[in-house]
Formats: structure tokens, C-alpha cells, sequence
């Protein structure tokens, strides 16, 4: 069912609400809140009004007003809203009808065919109100979601938002550049909790102090070096989506996913500085470079990274930058590619059969290649190695030449976590023709060691297969 959404100014508008019943009251209860005059007609309102405990004097109060009669036509006269949530079949559809002559708008409640508008499930934190719907089609999705927020947002937010919306002048004049102001108002966001417990007054003097305090600092934007995870964007932390919510710029790899960068805000800029086959960009010194320009400009940059930040991803050389120039720097890690991978084959990277060690190395060092295939090699532990699928045939040479045996249970994971993951099992010895006659690309993930065995989707019989090939 297609809908509108649209927020009403509730001081503007008179609902009426024709019934008395549990529903009925759950609807006053709901509006007495947001300053609405209420008008509730049965013949008995008085009573179910005093026993729902509105704050009603019976006789007529500002916001609400009860009468304990049958519904009449001149019922309708000013009213913006009319809910009908009675037992009485006749009265319902006499007032449904009388109401849509007028082309009012009518809500039948529980009856969303006969309505014409529907009141969403709503979320609030003080002067914050979330709305949601389903349009009837999946309403335990929508209670789930508002649960979700609850869980997120703390009470504090609420007077958080009303003390800054009363000092928000002062604010503009203490903080007149946009830029600077933005970032004040998301460190605040981010603080919310600190701000528990605490009067309204009090709050608004000490966001006027922080303001203070922002105007007085550095003019240097932040950068933050964000993990972007191995590509679901389900797998991204909270920490980094408020990140990517924030920034106004985000410098990203070619492994971040594109489901990862729409969680972006809608204005910051993107910028590429991946690599691509045969071409390196404008290389790691020209990222350095282009961070600190942008962080220098005052703005709030994202250096976003695949998997975690700090594996295999350079993030020491920019860290390096950034300190140099004095910029504050923070680190917001990130699920490695591994650890996804693992999860989503269901490969466990020890095992008290298998493997009681773990050895994450990279396919490519500065100098292109890897010697130290002994201290890789042996029983009773677990390789994985990244970027490493054009180095497949050094690689299967290299460690069997140390003593790994050939027979070696071996997974190749391509875009691991992803809608378009592909994995391929085989043995240390057919690693290369696996990784040829599969056309794998980059990224994909090798697991080299007996943990393999344990794969959601590779029985003991297809590992038998396996080995007699690899043995062929």
C-alpha cells in the first residue's frame, strides 16, 4: 500500500475520535502528547477517559474534551482528523461515511482498507520523531526496527536536541563557518551520553561552552582511518557507518564495495585512489599527500580502507603523514577480510585437531617477493595469505620445496562475503591450476592447511576426491 509521509503541525489541527474503546484511548493517549485538541464522542467517554487516566476535567480542557453521547454529524464541524475505533458496527460506518463526504481525513482503526490514512509506529527522543510504516505488509519488521533505534539512541539525546535547537543562534555566532559548525554539532551527536541525567539549562550552557572551546582550537579538520570490512556491507561496524555519515570527504581503495560506500553520506565527496591492473594511481605518496591537503582544508576526511585498517593496508605510512603535519588521526578497525571469510565458509582459522597457530602474510612485499617459505611451512598450523593469487605457482613451490606436502587441504575465496563470492578447494600441489583454470581474480583470499577440511560446503567425501586427483 503506497503512502505519504508527512509530518502534521499538531498545535493546527482538532481530531476527533468517535468510540471508546481500548483502541480509542491508546489514540488520545498518543496525541494528548503533541499539543492537539482532542474531541472523544460515546456515550460513555467520561468513564474510559478517567480509567485510561487522561489528564481530561470531562467537562472540556484545552487538549482534551469528552462527551458522553452518540456520534452526530455536527460532530465533524472543525475537525482536521477523525479516528473511528468503536464496537458499534452502524455508528462506524455512519461516521466513516459522513466523514469521507467531507473528504476529511478518516481512520478506521485496525481497518486499514476503510482508512484513508494510517498512523505510523513511532520513535522519539524529545524534539526527534521517527515515523515508520509498512503499509500494513510487515508490521513485526517495523516494530523491530523501531526497537532497533531504541536500543541504539540513549533518553539523553532527547534533551540533547531540544537544549541545542534553543541555543543554535549563539551557536551559528560562535561557529560562523559551516564546515566547522557541522563537525561541532556530530561531536556532540557522538557525546550524547554524556549529557545523561542532566537539566535542560544546564545542557544548553554546556554546549555553548563546548562551542567556546571549538572555536578556539585548531582549524585542522580530522582524519579517520576507517576499516570498510571485506565487503558485506551487513559485516561494516557502527562506529564506521557514523563515520561515513560524517565525512565530507572519503578517499577509498578499489576493494571497498560499492554496497559499502552507499552507506555514505549523500554530499561527501569520493575519491578513487585504488589500484587497477597496470595502473598504480597516483600511488601511496600522492595519497599522503591528497590526506593531509584535505584534512589542512578543515575538512573531516575518511581514508577508507577494505578489511581493517591495519593489515596489509599502509595505514602506517599515512599515519606517519598525518603526525608530521600535527593532524589528529583515529583508527576505526574493521572485520579483516580473514576473518569474514572464515565466517562465511565456516572454516575455523585454529582447531584443536588441525591447527593451534595462525599466520596471515601477503602475497606482495616491497621488493615483490616472499623468501622465508620454511618459517611458513609445517604441520599443525594455518597459512592465509592475501593478495596472492598471481603468486600461486611461487607459492606452491615454495612451501612444498620446505617440506609442506602437497596434499595440503587448500581454499581460494574470490570477493569473500560477498553477493558474488565464489570459493574453490583443492590441494597445496593444484593451487596453481585451481586458481588458472577458475579464472580468479583479485580479491580472494588463499587458506593453505588442514582446517580447510571443516568447510560448511566441502564433505569429507568430496575432500577424498580431492586428494586421489591431487595424488593422480
Amino acid at each position: 500500500m503506497a503512502s505519504i509521509p508527512v509530518f502534521l503541525t499538531a498545535e493546527k489541527h482538532h481530531i476527533l475520535i468517535v468510540g471508546a474503546n481500548a483502541a480509542a484511548m491508546a489514540k488520545a493517549a498518543l496525541f494528548l502528547e503533541t499539543g492537539a485538541r482532542i474531541s472523544v464522542i460515546s456515550p460513555n467517554a467520561h468513564d474510559a477517559i478517567q480509567e485510561a487516566g487522561l489528564d481530561s476535567n470531562v467537562t472540556g480542557s484545552e487538549k482534551l474534551t469528552a462527551f458522553n453521547r452518540a456520534f452526530t454529524e455536527d460532530d465533524l464541524n472543525g475537525k482536521t482528523l477523525v479516528y473511528i475505533a468503536t464496537n458499534d458496527e452502524l455508528t462506524e460506518e455512519r461516521a466513516l461515511r459522513l466523514a469521507s463526504a467531507r473528504n476529511l481525513p478518516v481512520n478506521v482503526v485496525d481497518k486499514p482498507a476503510k482508512s484513508n490514512f494510517t498512523t505510523p509506529a513511532q520513535f522519539s527522543r524529545g524534539p526527534l520523531k521517527v515515523a515508520f510504516s509498512s503499509g500494513g505488509d510487515a508490521p513485526v519488521f517495523v516494530r523491530r526496527l523501531r526497537s532497533s533505534l531504541e536500543r541504539l539512541l540513549p533518553p539523553s539525546l532527547g534533551v540533547l536536541a531540544e537544549a541545542a535547537g534553543n541555543v543554535r543562534g549563539r551557536i551559528k555566532s560562535l561557529i560562523p563557518d559551516a564546515t566547522r559548525r557541522r563537525l561541532f554539532w556530530d561531536r556532540l551527536y557522538d557525546n550524547a551520553g554524556t549529557y545523561a541525567d542532566l537539566p535542560k539549562d544546564q545542557v544548553a550552557e554546556l554546549i555553548v561552552d563546548a562551542a567556546r572551546n571549538h572555536r578556539t582550537g585548531s582549524t585542522t579538520g580530522q582524519v579517520q582511518l576507517v576499516g570498510a570490512g571485506p565487503g558485506d556491507p551487513d559485516l561494516l561496524t557502527i562506529k564506521a557507518h557514523r563515520a561515513l555519515q560524517q565525512a565530507d570527504i572519503i578517499i577509498y581503495d578499489r576493494l571497498v564495495s560499492r554496497d559499502v560506500l552507499s552507506l555514505a553520506r549523500r554530499d561527501a565527496e569520493l575519491i578513487f585512489v585504488g589500484k587497477r591492473e597496470g595502473d598504480h594511481g597516483i600511488g601511496q605518496d600522492g595519497i599522503n599527500k591528497l590526506i593531509v591537503e584535505e584534512a589542512l582544508k578543515g575538512k573531516r576526511v575518511v581514508r577508507l580502507k577494505g578489511g581493517d585498517p591495519l593489515l596489509f593496508a599502509r595505514a602506517g605510512e599515512e599515519m606517519d603523514a598525518l603526525r608530521d603535519q600535527d593532524i589528529h588521526v583515529e583508527v576505526v578497525p574493521g572485520i579483516s577480510a580473514f576473518q569474514g571469510i572464515a565466517a562465511s565458509t565456516q572454516i575455523p582459522m585454529t582447531d584443536r585437531e588441525y591447527s593451534n597457530s595462525l599466520t596471515l602474510v601477503t602475497g606482495h612485499l616491497k621488493d615483490g617477493a616472499f623468501k622465508d617459505w620454511a618459517r611458513l611451512s609445517g604441520e599443525g598450523q594455518t597459512l592465509v595469505i592475501y593478495m596472492g593469487v598471481r603468486g600461486a605457482p611461487r607459492i606452491s613451490a615454495g612451501l612444498m620445496a620446505e617440506g609442506t606436502q602437497g596434499s595440503t587441504p587448500v581454499a581460494v575465496v574470490e570477493n569473500g562475503t560477498r553477493a558474488n563470492e565464489r570459493r574453490f578447494y583443492g590441494t597445496l600441489e593444484t593451487l596453481p591450476a585451481l586458481v588458472a583454470e577458475n579464472s580468479v581474480k583479485s580479491p580472494a583470499l588463499l587458506i593453505i592447511g588442514d582446517v580447510v577440511r571443516n568447510a560448511a560446503d566441502l564433505n569429507q567425501k568430496q575432500f577424498d576426491t580431492l586428494l586421489q586427483q591431487a595424488t593422480a
